[in-house]
């Protein structure tokens, strides 16, 4: 069974890693995949799928997006859209989902292409996807040409925000952990999340408790690491939603 640890070869990880400063919102697209970068963004969600999840490519148009009053610029542009699919049925299905999506949009950024995470502001309605009885539209994630360069400035927490204790006693590993998390997008671009060293290891947990949110910063996590290592994630709320202990 595909892993967290197991999910990625080494060049992948160091593929992905690589786009982790470089990835960024895109809200204004040109153009659709090509379809050479069609085809290797579907062999991306099927090699990237963790258990209980499942992401599906498919046509899209404007009208799909709707945006919201003082909030990020609507989507426009877009004519491509991975739809994230979780079961109920798996217990870590939401963090899966936000592991396997945003190694898709790392992907896409390897292949020169923008995209963002979709949560709320479409129109269910307009998918034309089947569903099991046990499965759920998580988020959309658009993706196509950008229209406009990365900004040159984005928003982040300061990293003494998200890290506990003194981030600079950290080990090298570690902090370059916390960093490809601080990249992470999430929604609202909140930033819940905490990271700690404890007695048991390294936690990566929400102070929202937003499992797809972990989900993406934990693919930031695992990437970064230069060799496999195994999270645990926690079903309970006295538990850490990330857990990885040998560092």
């Amino acid at each position: 069974m595909t892993t967290i640890a197991t999910m990625f070869t080494p060049a992948q990880r160091e593929r992905l890693r690589q786009q982790i400063p470089m990835r960024y919102s895109c809200r204004r697209f040109n153009a659709a995949p090509s379809m050479s970068d069609w085809a290797a963004l579907a062999y991306a969600a099927q090699r990237f799928t963790l258990p209980g999840v499942r992401i599906a490519l498919c046509p899209v148009e404007d009208a799909l997006f709707t945006g919201i009053p003082l909030g990020p610029e609507r989507v426009s542009g877009c004519r491509c859209a991975a739809v994230v699919i979780a079961s109920s049925a798996h217990p870590n299905a939401r963090i899966h989902a936000g592991v396997s999506g945003e190694a898709l949009v790392l992907e896409a950024a390897a292949l020169g292409l923008g995209s963002c995470w979709v949560s709320g502001t479409y129109r269910k309605r307009m998918l034309d996807i089947a569903l099991s009885p046990d499965e759920s539209v998580l988020s959309l994630i658009a993706l196509g040409v950008p229209a406009s360069p990365m900004p040159a400035r984005r928003s982040r927490k300061e990293i003494s925000r998200i890290c506990a204790a003194d981030f600079s006693q950290w080990s090298q590993t570690l902090q370059d952990v916390a960093k490809a998390v601080q990249w992470a997008p999430s929604a609202m671009n909140l930033q819940p999340w905490q990271m700690a060293l404890t007695p048991r290891g390294f936690t990566l947990d929400g102070s929202d408790r937003s499992r797809l949110d972990i989900g993406i910063a934990l693919c930031h996590a695992e990437v970064t690491l230069s060799e496999p290592h195994q999270w645990v994630l926690g079903t309970h709320r006295s538990q850490p939603l990330a857990l990885l202990r040998g560092l």
